[in-house]
């Protein structure tokens, strides 16, 4: 399912995005990625935004491709950092054992919640064996709008796991912090590592 006022959203605010999420060189979260991820790697920046992240991956010698469901991202990501993405939602993933590793930072919170088992299956479907997965996810319980109208699904950590695991994967890594959210509240939120 695809929430057309949350990719609306984007849509209408690519510059403003880009101004707040793009950096020249990656912070620790997926610089440690890029480290994990084999030499050379095929990876996937899944609901990529305007495609800052995957270009560092290609800068860092992976081979990236990377998708988004807001046709301005994916606009912004070819345009303005290069990078090969498509448009495409999170439920059209059909690739088979293509990827070592798939990022999938802050964008299948956008999903509805009674998606993520289906989509956890997909993306580890799509992982080459032991194949590596970084998401990030908002914390807290059920889903709401924010007051820029993003659909938000948000997640427990054991919630998380069990989801994890129910998908196939083995759960690795988890970090909690909080950030300045573009609706000026502070966002508490968890990074999640997995193998496939």
């Amino acid at each position: 399912m695809t929430d057309t006022k949350t990719i609306s959203y984007y849509d209408a605010s690519v510059d403003a995005y880009i101004d707040m999420v793009s950096r020249d060189k990656p912070d620790a979260d997926l610089q440690s990625f890029i480290d994990t991820v084999p030499k050379g790697g095929t990876v996937l920046d899944l609901g990529c935004g305007p495609g800052n992240s995957a270009a560092m991956m290609q800068a860092a010698g992976l081979i990236a491709y990377a998708t988004d469901a807001s046709a301005e991202m994916v606009r912004a990501a070819n345009e303005r950092f290069g990078v090969n993405a498509t448009q495409a939602r999170f439920d059209e993933l059909a690739d088979i054992a293509k990827y070592d590793g798939i990022w999938a930072n802050f964008s299948l919170l956008h999903a509805p919640k009674f998606e993520m088992p289906a989509n956890l299956t997909r993306i580890h479907t799509a992982l080459k064996p032991n194949g590596y997965l970084h998401i990030g996810l908002k914390l807290g319980d059920g889903e709401h709008r924010d007051k820029l109208g993003r659909n938000y699904t948000y997640f427990q950590p054991e919630e998380l796991k069990s989801l994890l695991i129910n998908a196939g994967f083995t759960p690795h890594s988890e970090r909690f912090d909080s950030t300045l959210s573009m609706t000026g509240d502070r966002d508490p939120f968890m990074i999640v590592t997995a193998y496939a």
